[in-house]
């Protein structure tokens, strides 16, 4: 059995190593554009920030190891340019710019995201970076090389933030530039607060309901980043205004894409071609939630949907059932965490909803270390089911307290049901009272007085 991998990332990989766990002498090919293999691109802005010492650390598994030690033919530097379904074949260029044909019996597309690329003009001045992967992150590092003095981030979601905080702890001045009126979008009105004052806090400036109207340069670098207020210096702009699916190939084979515009898979991560699979930041997912199908590309998703599909390739049947959304970032000092709908999410997923937020603490408050902590909870009003929520503070323990709400939302827990769980306690580790208890209580009580 010929197996035939496009993308040798986290969904890729996963589904590359899966298939040889389960058949130890099926043929497995990975065809992957890039260098490197397996690698944390959400390591990247800590990597540049100084935190992590080099590019390497970020690699989990090289190509070579994955051709020694697992008898996985991982091909880097190989584009697929074409995907024939009803002859089951692909095609693909060579680093040496041939073209070959692999044959296949079953294909997995884990070609991923790509960051959106906007119609400015200067985009291919030297310091303008759009990043998504680790080349990408090894361009701005060259470009860091040459000392610049300002830099400018472009869009102010996640990766945008995390860039700027990157950018400004390597000294440089830092414009964070976002076309809306608030960063984070989706994010509560207490947590878009929080960010504005850490940023202005570090002396990162933000521009909001600010566009972005071209680049400046000369002599081939950036100079200007150009915009509705006027132009500002920089010698580095990092453009992360969003990413979208890669789905170029499987467009062209046919294969359906789904409303989002991601490729369509069932639970079995099957597209709508004959034996082949899609999986990792190409694909759309269902929200547990809303019940309805989102594109939201994060890593733990990509590894997940990649053993499941590897699984399948090899001839099991497992399902991957969707998703909650659960997200985490850190911007300088403070934590911000979420997991399920945000309020507005829920009303256009056309609940009727309501939102309680809480104040409570990271520890005991008499505790060495204790931080505030603020917990915002959505619940259906009717049912007082957790449809999502939001937690900020400065403590790291709310990477891992926003999972109680994450399970919560992914098996339908009421406010009710959350609040009469047992959660351990001692003073080191939090308060009494919970703070995520707390706001289920919040809930509870708004609930019963309604």
């Amino acid at each position: 059995m010929k197996i035939v991998i496009v993308g040798g990332d986290a969904a890729g990989m996963s589904a590359a190593s899966q298939v040889r766990r389960l058949q130890a002498d099926w043929e497995i090919l990975v065809l992957e554009r890039g260098r490197f293999t397996s690698y944390a691109a959400c390591g990247i802005p800590y990597w540049l920030a100084g935190d992590v010492d080099s590019p390497e650390q970020l690699i989990t598994v090289s190509p070579q190891e994955f051709r020694e030690k697992r008898r996985i033919d991982v091909r880097t530097g190989w584009n697929v340019t074409r995907v024939d379904a009803e002859n089951r074949t692909v095609v693909a260029r060579g680093p040496a710019g041939r073209d070959e044909t692999f044959p296949y019996d079953r294909l997995l597309l884990a070609t991923g995201g790509r960051p959106v690329s906007p119609a400015w003009r200067g985009l291919h001045f030297r310091g303008v970076h759009l990043l998504r992967d680790l080349e990408d992150g090894l361009g701005v590092k060259r470009t860091l090389h040459q000392r610049p003095r300002k830099a400018v981030v472009i869009g102010a979601g996640y990766a945008g933030l995390e860039m700027a905080e990157a950018m400004r702890r390597r000294g440089l001045a830092v414009t964070v530039i976002e076309k809306s009126n608030r960063v984070l979008a989706g994010a509560s009105a207490e947590a878009t607060r929080r960010v504005s004052e850490e940023l202005a806090q570090h002396e990162v400036e933000l521009r909001l309901e600010t566009t972005v109207t071209g680049l400046a340069g000369a002599d081939g670098s950036l100079s200007a980043v150009e915009t509705s207020a006027g132009p500002i210096e920089a010698q580095v702009a990092l453009v992360a205004i969003g990413v979208k699916p890669n789905t170029d190939l499987a467009r062209m084979a046919g294969a359906r894409l789904g409303t989002t515009g991601a490729i369509k898979v069932d639970e079995r991560l099957a597209t709508s071609l004959p034996d082949v699979f899609a999986a990792g930041d190409c694909t759309e997912v269902v929200h547990l939630v809303s019940g309805q199908p989102v594109y939201v590309p994060l890593a733990l998703t990509a590894n997940r949907q990649g053993r499941v599909a590897g699984a399948n390739i090899a001839g099991g049947d497992e399902r991957f059932s969707g998703i909650v959304g659960s997200a985490v970032t850190k911007v300088f000092d403070l934590v911000l965490s979420r997991t399920g709908l945000s309020p507005d999410e829920a009303l256009k997923a056309g609940f009727d909803a309501e939102t309680v937020s809480v104040e409570g603490s990271s520890r005991a408050r008499y505790y060495p270390g204790s931080t505030p902590v603020s917990v915002s909870l959505t619940v259906e009003r009717s049912s007082g089911r957790i449809l999502g929520a939001e937690m900020a503070g400065r403590d790291p323990s709310l990477a891992v307290r926003i999972d109680l709400f994450a399970m919560a939302a992914t098996f339908g827990l009421s406010a009710n049901s959350f609040s009469e769980l047992d959660f351990a306690y001692a003073p080191p580790f939090g308060p009494v009272w919970e703070p995520a208890l707390q706001a289920a209580y919040r809930a509870r009580r708004s609930a019963a007085s309604s």
